[in-house]
């Protein structure tokens, strides 16, 4: 494949990623609505899974084609994105306050999501086992949290939410349910899609600058599938809707941690980079452990706390780019 045609592939491959992850969102989010599924599980699972599903597709994608490290790194570059770029982007817009629950439950989890993957892979092997026992996890986590959450109210489907502007002149209309499932499934197949561009493009041009797979995931790879959750939260800060943020953050690293990493191990056993144990793992324990020290200390993500992550995050991968070449 031709350098132009695999950087082709990469841009338009992150275009269509962007766009069927927000479709995939706004239409599982309105098809939760109408079935009367609790906002917790609109905000945390759904819009969790679905500002997660380009890294899910992505490092599917890779993992069957052999480049499991890339998968790797899409999953630890796209929770350090997260937290280093997404959070602390969003605090510099605004100041975000943490609940109680989520700094002393939610937060936790997601620590220990991270130190169970590490302990899993030490051994320097991502295997079909430890990939089992991730998606377990996960299912126990959802199951866990679908159990918490009984007796939160449903979420508004369109025909409840309050008037707007497009509501009173008719602009929007209420629609069944099966025509937000159809809309759900056919942005899960254009993900699909746009993930095996983007690993075809990004593996060429790995290829062909001597980068190794993980730093190709760490970065291009993260970053690119990291673009709807900044999208989202920037324009979440900006109309003062703290929770869905930090709830974004959270269910899309746990989906990240226990489901892409799950998955890339049970489609096929992967030999793991070393790096990623010495110095890409570290980095992303230390950004959420930082992240629930303040949340417990500050109970709020200000713009010192949101700089911190932003400029910590630019030198990691300023890092990164430094030893690629």
């Amino acid at each position: 494949m031709q350098i132009e045609i695999a950087i082709a592939l990469v841009l338009v491959g992150f275009l269509l990623l962007m766009w069927s992850a927000d479709l995939l969102v706004d239409n599982a989010s309105e098809l939760a609505g109408n079935l009367g599924i609790s906002t917790f599980l609109v905000g945390i699972v759904i819009v969790g899974f679905g500002t997660s599903a380009p890294e899910l597709f992505v490092s599917a994608m890779a993992s069957l084609e052999g480049k499991g490290n890339l998968a790797l790194g899409n999953a630890l570059g796209s929770n350090i994105t997260n937290i280093g770029m997404v959070l602390g982007s969003a605090a510099l817009v605004r100041a975000l306050p943490v609940s109680r629950s989520t700094a002393t439950i939610d937060l936790p989890i997601v620590l220990f999501t991270g130190v169970l993957a590490i302990v899993l892979i030490m051994d320097g092997l991502l295997s079909f086992i430890d990939g089992i026992i991730l998606l377990g996890v996960l299912l126990g986590y959802l199951t866990w949290s679908a159990k918490a959450q009984q007796g939160q109210e449903p979420a508004p489907s369109s025909s409840e939410k309050p008037n707007t502007p497009d509501s009173e002149t008719g602009g929007k209309s209420h629609k069944p349910s099966s025509v937000y499932a159809a809309w759900t499934v056919f942005s899960i197949i254009v993900l699909m899609a746009a993930s095996k561009m983007l690993v075809s493009g990004a593996v060429t041009i790995a290829e062909y600058f001597g980068v190794g797979e993980l730093i190709i995931g760490l970065t291009i790879v993260a970053i690119g599938t990291s673009l709807p959750e900044l999208a989202a939260a920037i324009a979440a800060a900006r109309k003062g809707v703290h929770d869905m943020i930090i709830g974004n953050i959270i269910g899309s690293n746990v989906f990240n941690t226990l489901g892409v990493l799950g998955l890339t191990g049970a489609l096929q056993a992967t030999e793991i980079d070393t790096s990623a144990l010495w110095r890409d793992f570290p980095v992303m324990f230390a950004f959420t452990a930082l992240m629930l020290i303040f949340a417990l200390t500050k109970g709020r993500f200000g713009r010192l706390e949101g700089g911190l992550f932003l400029f910590s995050y630019l030198g990691y991968l300023g890092y990164l780019i430094f030893i690629s070449v």
